[in-house]
């Protein structure tokens, strides 16, 4: 984690003051140590540079580990099925297969292969409507960014934004994500991508971030909000944090799309599954909305593994349908 983060950052258990102890440093980046809340006792550690601010009252599941770890295990007790996903001709595969053998590659940190399968394996997974409609929303953000302020990413996965970002913008960038695993592999990747230098990586939980009021000028996602819990505990805290703007990738289904907002309503969040329900969740958080660079895409389900079965990549959607990308400007 860069140094230039400290005096940003608090306890998010009670908002107070942090104590750091570096034990291990360079010119610009902590690399071991940890920093305490005299007034709760929390400890929150850094280690290899990433800073680990998940609290104790709020469940950790980290999906992005028990899935790496899960692909693994299982082509390791199905040595027929490996064989079977490596050596069958790359042009012959589904889009589902062909993304988890990407996967495999780069759990193996081979990611000079796995970044071109990734690459190739949209074409087969996604519509052409459904790339397009997602590269505008990310080029937006990325054009729309007049500060040269630290960039905030929230819920960033593997940061496909954070990667464009630290391309073309000249703004030093802030990976964040609920999942340490995920962080992990980001930092090698971009280590790999020469794109580290730029590039900070903090694990917390986005109802509870470790950041001081205000502290903010540009905090960005790119379809992280709607894959959180309690959207508007979620919505609320990057009001507190925030004194500029909130740019989000975001899509929304037709209010008249019944069998997507009974899908949603039952296992999904349905607080911004619809434009109307996007806008009011972020007005009654404070903030003020503005819906920018609507793109609307027809969009059908992923495939389903057929050497893999049943191995699938998104739950959404489960016919065909139309979605309407867009990026969410919010300000105070």
């Amino acid at each position: 984690m860069h140094k230039r983060y400290i005096d940003m950052l608090i306890c998010p258990s009670c908002h107070n003051e942090l104590i750091w102890n570096i034990e291990d440093e360079d010119e610009d980046r902590i690399i071991n140590g940890n920093a305490v809340c005299p007034s709760c006792k929390s400890v929150y550690e850094i280690r290899n540079e990433i800073a680990v601010f998940l609290t104790n009252d709020l469940s950790r599941n980290d999906l992005w580990k028990h899935g790496e770890s899960e692909l693994e295990r299982y082509l390791g007790e199905n040595p027929d099925i490996y064989d079977k996903l490596m050596n069958i001709p790359e042009g012959e595969m589904n889009g589902a297969d062909y993304w988890f053998k990407a996967s495999y590659f780069e759990s193996k940190n081979d990611f000079k292969t796995s970044s071109g399968m990734f690459k190739n394996a949209y074409k087969k997974i996604y519509t052409q409507d459904y790339i397009d409609g997602w590269k505008s929303q990310i080029d937006f953000i990325v054009n729309n960014i007049k500060s040269d302020r630290p960039i905030i990413d929230i819920a960033s996965g593997k940061g496909y934004l954070v990667e464009k970002l630290l391309k073309e913008r000249k703004n030093y960038v802030v990976a964040t994500d609920f999942s340490p695993t995920v962080l992990e592999r980001n930092k090698e990747y971009y280590k790999y991508k020469g794109l580290y230098d730029k590039l900070s990586l903090i694990s917390f939980d986005a109802r509870k971030t470790p950041f001081k009021d205000n502290s903010i000028e540009i905090l960005t996602s790119n379809m992280g909000l709607q894959n959180i819990e309690c959207p508007g505990e979620v919505i609320k805290e990057m009001n507190r944090i925030t004194k500029g703007t909130f740019m989000s990738v975001m899509f929304f289904i037709d209010k008249e799309d019944k069998i997507h907002m009974d899908l949603f309503n039952k296992y999904g969040n349905a607080a911004y599954v619809t434009r109307s329900n996007a806008v009011d969740t972020f007005k009654k958080a404070g903030w003020n909305v503005n819906i920018a660079n609507s793109f609307l895409a027809n969009i059908m389900p992923t495939p389903e593994g057929k050497i893999l079965k049943g191995a699938s990549i998104d739950g959404f959607p489960i016919a065909d349908t139309k979605i309407e990308f867009c990026v969410i400007q919010a300000t105070k």
